[in-house]
């Protein structure tokens, strides 16, 4: 992946950092769109600065989104990968408790940034024959529990996302897959669960490995698969 422009949104979280490094390792070039008004400390400095274009951006719409690729385009070329990594989570409240903007919250950060982000990269990508987009979806996604509806929801858009986008650049060149992460041990998963058996949980570090993996060449024919990466859960 040497000289590849990649795109990791969430790129500043827990699970975000762990993938921009496994890319950054591959030689590839990262941007991050940031939610906060400047580039974090830790992404401005070291030896991977210069790989590394960490800007504020607003990319749960469409003009948020393709403003920020065309800045990524401007400084680095039109980026071959894009791995959707932005989220959050609410949950405690059943169907007709959880109040409208706690499921447009859901929806902005898990669903609308994967599908306007996708959306402003495909372009170049089919006009190039080459891409991957890699989406993070959840357990919760594909086995749903109750009180994570909102999550859950915005969660198995991602997956029909992927699906759609699989399905109509078959043959192209590009590839959409997701993955469907358990919990993932992080210190704000352990704060907020300081019982759990930590073991069974899926390290940043192996989601970072499937993500890897299917940015690859090695992963040229798998499209539309979403990789279940539930750990012992």
């Amino acid at each position: 992946m040497d000289s590849t422009v990649a795109i990791v949104t969430g790129g500043a979280g827990a699970l975000g950092r762990v993938i921009c490094s496994a890319l950054l390792n591959t030689g590839a070039r990262v941007a991050i769109p940031l939610r906060g008004s400047s580039p974090e400390p830790a992404l401005r400095a070291g030896a991977a600065a210069p790989m590394v274009y960490a800007v504020p951006a607003v990319i749960d719409t469409e003009e948020g989104a393709h403003a920020f690729v065309r800045a990524v385009a401007a400084r680095w070329g039109e980026p071959g990968i894009l791995v959707n990594a932005a989220g959050a989570y609410a949950g405690g409240e059943a169907i007709g408790e959880i109040a409208g903007a706690t499921f447009e919250a859901m929806l902005s950060a898990n669903l609308r940034t994967a599908f306007y982000m996708s959306g402003a990269v495909l372009p170049a990508m089919r006009e190039r024959g080459s891409g991957r987009i890699v989406s993070i979806t959840a357990m919760a996604a594909l086995s749903p529990q109750p009180k994570r509806g909102a999550y859950a929801i915005a969660k198995g858009g991602v997956v029909t996302l992927t699906e759609t986008i699989a399905a109509e650049v078959r043959g192209t060149g590009i590839t959409a897959n997701a993955i469907a992460p358990g919990i993932i041990l992080t210190a704000a998963n352990r704060a907020s669960m300081p019982s759990a058996d930590v073991a069974r949980w899926v390290t940043p570090e192996e989601i970072a490995a499937i993500v890897i993996f299917l940015c690859s060449d090695d992963a040229r024919s798998v499209s539309g698969t979403v990789v279940r990466a539930y750990g012992g859960v």
